[in-house]
């Protein structure tokens, strides 16, 4: 644990030192997409469980049980400008050695119009998109702590120049014995500088597009991130049930942003959730719900309210067998 702590503080003033908005790669990581998350404000890294934990703390992919040991998790999103983001993931029992899953993340850009000086008004298209393809283990070490780490290839495909290259999340939970109290950290990204392969001609530099001498593509971090949340039972009886989340999270790419959160469970099988994110000037209040259809089927929604772009509606299903 000390170890773990160590490495969190390091990680956080590495953060701290190196934060520059707009100047990372593989951007559409950021995209939450964990639907439970995100209609409580994006504060549920103490909270997230099962396959679909990997997202956003891997060390939750240990808390899910279900009967045959396999769960699932689907969700997407449709971001302004016709931009499409999805996930799957798949978990199972490894017997006592814990749990492991695959995930997988994607973004469609969509076809973008290629113009030069020469073509001003368009000379065909091109395509654009991002992939990330993760491999996540998970175990206890005690009865209360668990932890869980995700090795993953991240990829992203700019006309004829791309990149591909492994990073890694890292995040441990644990559970008190206090009115459920549980604290979840996770680092998300974590991996050396992309650098797209090929060369680009500079348009800009009116001597190097005379000569027609073209140029590498510069070296830039992903969106290294570290989560920190808290959450509480605020009340419990029979059917009803409620909680309270808290998230810290800071990135490479953006300021630090908390977040605070609940959800009300009725009969384990209805949630009503809300939310609020403070140090963004995009996101802001968010609401969600969840619905177990059967035993092996549910269904989550979130509404997140986005100033500039509109709000953005994300849809999530969750299987075990």
């Amino acid at each position: 644990m000390y170890r773990i702590l160590v490495l969190s503080f390091l990680v956080v003033n590495s953060l701290l030192a190196s934060a520059s908005i707009g100047s990372v790669a593989g951007q559409f990581l950021e995209v939450n997409l964990h639907v439970r998350n995100m209609g409580m404000g994006n504060a549920a890294t103490s909270l997230v469980k099962g396959s679909s934990a990997v997202l956003i703390n891997p060390a939750g992919l240990s808390e899910y049980h279900p009967d045959g040991g396999i769960d699932s998790y689907i969700s997407y999103v449709k971001w302004p400008a016709d931009i499409n983001f999805g996930t799957v993931g798949i978990a199972t029992n490894i017997g006592n050695m814990g749990r492991i899953a695959f995930s997988a993340v994607y973004v469609n850009y969509g076809d973008e119009i290629r113009t030069t000086p020469d073509m001003p008004f368009g000379n065909g298209t091109f395509s654009m998109g991002g992939m990330s393809l993760g491999l996540s283990y998970s175990r206890f070490l005690t009865d209360k702590f668990s932890f869980g780490v995700t090795v993953k290839n991240v990829s992203e495909k700019y006309d004829e120049s791309g990149y591909s290259q492994l990073a890694w999340d890292i995040g441990t939970l644990y559970r008190t014995s206090f009115r459920g109290l549980k604290i979840g950290m996770s680092i998300l990204n974590f991996s050396k500088e992309a650098q797209f392969d090929g060369n680009y001609l500079d348009y800009s530099d009116p001597i190097k597009y005379a000569v027609n001498d073209s140029s590498e593509y510069g070296k830039w971090p992903l969106p290294m991130t570290f989560r920190t949340g808290l959450s509480l039972d605020v009340w419990s009886s029979a059917n009803l049930k409620a909680n309270l989340a808290m998230d810290m999270i800071h990135s490479n790419n953006n300021d630090e942003i908390y977040a605070l959160g609940t959800e009300i469970n009725y009969l384990k099988k209805f949630d009503l959730r809300a939310g609020y994110q403070m140090g963004t000037d995009i996101n802001g209040l968010s609401f969600g719900a969840g619905f177990q259809v059967l035993k092996s089927l549910g269904f989550d929604y979130a509404f997140n309210a986005m100033e500039y772009f509109g709000p953005r509606h994300r849809v999530g299903l969750r299987l075990n067998f």
